[in-house]
């Protein structure tokens, strides 16, 4: 089964991009941030299962993994801040308010978007593999068997006494003489 095959990378890509813009707007909201527009969302989650899509037609290595993960958490959250419903409280601080705890969130989803990207692929089509496999089994046709199928034990030899059962003789002088 081929895992990079256009039509289970967009499914993959679809998949990712819906749960890490969730992941990263649930923790950008916990770590203090503002609403944030519907349509906002939707380009966030579009874009992103684009370049998961693109991303996707080669295995990268764990760094690239992150650092494409950090660089889109980055622009998540400005775009979640460009767009955010700011109530009328929130105006004295200019909408620049980005902490710590702000950075360490959008972090935590960069890390564990790039560990699932990397993991999760080769667990994906691990447990492809295995389905198809079992699948197989499942619909190979049985053969009926000929007859009823009957276990016979080999009989089992009695020991008789004797310790050497058969011994090679040969008798006469060597074939030549020992130096």
């Amino acid at each position: 089964m081929d895992i990079g095959g256009p039509g289970l990378r967009v499914a993959r890509a679809a998949l990712f991009a819906v749960v890490c813009v969730l992941a990263s707007l649930a923790m950008h909201l916990l770590a203090g941030g503002s609403p944030v527009h519907l349509p906002l969302i939707g380009a966030a989650t579009v874009s992103t299962g684009c370049v998961a899509f693109a991303l996707a037609r080669r295995r990268l290595s764990g760094a690239a993994l992150l650092g494409f993960c950090f660089l889109f958490q980055y622009g998540m959250h400005h775009l979640f801040a460009l767009g955010a419903v700011t109530p009328p409280a929130d105006h004295h601080t200019g909408g620049a308010a980005a902490t710590l705890g702000m950075a360490v969130a959008h972090g935590v989803v960069a890390v564990l978007s790039a560990a699932w990207l990397s993991r999760g692929e080769s667990a994906l089509a691990e447990l492809l593999h295995l389905l198809v496999a079992r699948l197989l089994v499942l619909l190979r046709p049985r053969v009926p068997a000929v007859g009823p199928v009957v276990f016979r034990r080999a009989a089992e030899a009695v020991p008789d006494g004797r310790f050497l059962t058969s011994v090679l003789r040969r008798r006469g002088p060597p074939v030549q003489p020992a130096r």
